[in-house]
């Protein structure tokens, strides 16, 4: 049986991608999207599960909130692909099922059931001034055993219905319908929907008033549509009085206890419980041999104080260190060494964080660093460009961490350090040149690596920023720098003998 549910979609980064993750691991095997026209970073996110094969995007610039017939094309386009039942979800719904999940409780149903109807409930809002810092299911867990809407009547329910090539969604998403004639549904308490749809003060400003400029501005929709929305933006927006208005949505403490005793609220956690803290979009894979602990610890702090959370991958190359068990990240340790400068662990580094789910993978060999805002600064680049690669430049450091200067051998077209290197999605499939490539070139892997990038046609993107911080072990770097060698610099690798090899065995220049 194939499940597919829409979404209709703009400014909602805060919830959307929890939304999508629940309910692929619900059985919904494939989502159709139209983001209409956001601006918050929504589009990126859609756009990241277009490209894992999840999602089909499609975008809509005029911003009319023309529901009906953008949900209709998306339920149709549902029915073409061969789904026996459709979704049509708002990004702030999560549909639960109470056993298994959405696509075999679906698929239970006998054949004579065209629709199935869902009730929802929502979860209060915060208070006004709390910090948005945490993620929306750690603060809102109070939800309403029965939700009412402007009337004072129970939410209207919402209709799960079989895909069907001629169906047509009506406004407001509720319901759908075949030549005139609505799809009936039978009550269920199979699914519930648990109903986030005011987040924060800032976002419920934001729908409210969007909302209800996009429906003003389109001319097929009935006055009536919106009428919650409208009634807001007319009697708050408009009279300035939407604070109070957010204030009155949440009881307080002394009501809130009285209707958990009358059980009119619940404490529910499920969402909380269920999505937890998310698998980041990003891994960072960090190679180990027998540095110091102290650079290790360094290298680690600088992945854990990025402002885009990472998951730090650390693979021991035969020599673990027991007290990185400890740390917050993931430790992998191998039996041996491979004696390929990294080269091994980092592709198993990388593959355990692909298997996870990251989207994307960084390299940061154990004794550098990054500055605090790296990864958030690739990511955007990466998003903005669309790019499969992206790299950085790199700033060099003597061996006590002080700080020499932007390094002059940066080219993105000829030298990328392995540790300036970010593989998006669309790059994974380079990632095995790691241990494919010959012995020999191992001491030149990063060159090796930026020519089988280019090979591939793949769409890269540099930045010239010398946000990783690498510390210098070699003696050319320095007399480069016209800087004094330190003791315990290593001299030079015989660099050239790899560029002949490789070269002898038909492969292009390097350098």
């Amino acid at each position: 049986m194939m499940l597919v549910l829409t979404l209709l979609c703009r400014d909602e980064a805060d919830i959307l991608e929890n939304m999508l993750r629940f309910h692929l691991a619900q059985g919904v095997d494939r989502i159709i999207a139209t983001d209409n026209g956001s601006v918050d970073g929504s589009l990126e996110i859609l756009r990241r599960f277009e490209r894992r094969g999840q999602l089909t995007l499609l975008q809509e610039a005029e911003h009319t909130h023309d529901q009906a017939v953008w949900v209709t094309r998306m339920a149709r386009m549902a029915a073409a692909m061969g789904a026996d039942w459709v979704i049509n979800s708002d990004a702030d719904e999560f549909w639960w099922p109470q056993q298994g999940n959405l696509n075999s409780t679906l698929a239970q149903l006998p054949e004579s059931v065209e629709g199935l109807l869902v009730d929802r409930t929502n979860f209060l809002p915060p208070p006004r001034n709390s910090p948005e810092r945490r993620p929306f299911h750690e603060r809102q867990t109070l939800r309403e055993r029965v939700s009412r809407n402007s009337l004072g009547a129970p939410l209207p329910p919402k209709l799960i219905h079989r895909a069907h090539p001629g169906v047509e969604i009506t406004d407001g998403n509720h319901g759908a319908k075949l030549i005139d004639t609505s799809i009936e549904g039978i009550k269920s308490t199979a699914i519930e929907i648990l109903h986030v749809p005011i987040r924060s003060y800032p976002q419920l400003e934001r729908k409210i008033r969007q909302g209800t400029e996009a429906l003003q501005r389109n001319k097929r929709v009935n006055p009536g549509i919106g009428d919650s929305w409208r009634k807001i933006y007319a009697n708050h927006i408009s009279q300035g009085t939407l604070p109070a208005y957010y204030d009155s949505l949440r009881p307080n403490p002394a009501a809130i206890a009285t209707q958990l005793i009358r059980g009119e609220l619940i404490v529910d956690r499920r969402l909380q419980k269920t999505l937890g803290e998310p698998i980041p979009r990003v891994a960072v894979i960090t190679p180990y041999y027998k540095e110091p602990l102290a650079q290790l610890r360094q290298c680690h702090d600088s992945v854990r104080a990025q402002s885009e959370r990472c998951l730090h991958v650390l693979v021991a190359d035969g020599h673990r260190r027991q007290r990185i068990n400890h740390w917050q990240a993931e430790h992998i340790r191998l039996p041996r060494s491979h004696g390929d400068i990294g080269s091994t662990p980092r592709l198993i580094g990388s593959y355990h964080a692909i298997g996870l789910g990251v989207d994307v993978v960084a390299f940061l060999d154990a004794d550098n660093w990054y500055g605090p805002d790296h990864i958030a600064k690739i990511l955007k680049a990466m998003d903005q460009h669309q790019a499969d690669f992206v790299s950085s430049s790199r700033t060099l450091c003597n061996l006590d961490g002080t700080v020499m200067g932007p390094c002059p051998l940066t080219d993105p077209d000829r030298f990328i350090d392995t540790n300036a290197m970010v593989f998006g999605r669309g790059a994974f499939p380079i990632l095995h040149q790691w241990v494919l490539m010959p012995t020999y070139g191992h001491l030149i892997g990063d060159r090796i690596m930026l020519h089988h990038l280019k090979n591939a046609g793949l769409k890269r993107h540099h930045l010239n920023q010398g946000s990783v911080f690498y510390r210098c072990a070699k003696a050319g770097l320095y007399r480069q720098l016209n800087e004094q060698v330190p003791k315990g610099v290593q001299p030079r690798p015989d660099y050239e003998t790899s560029f002949r090899q490789w070269e002898a065995d038909g492969q292009p220049p390097l350098s």
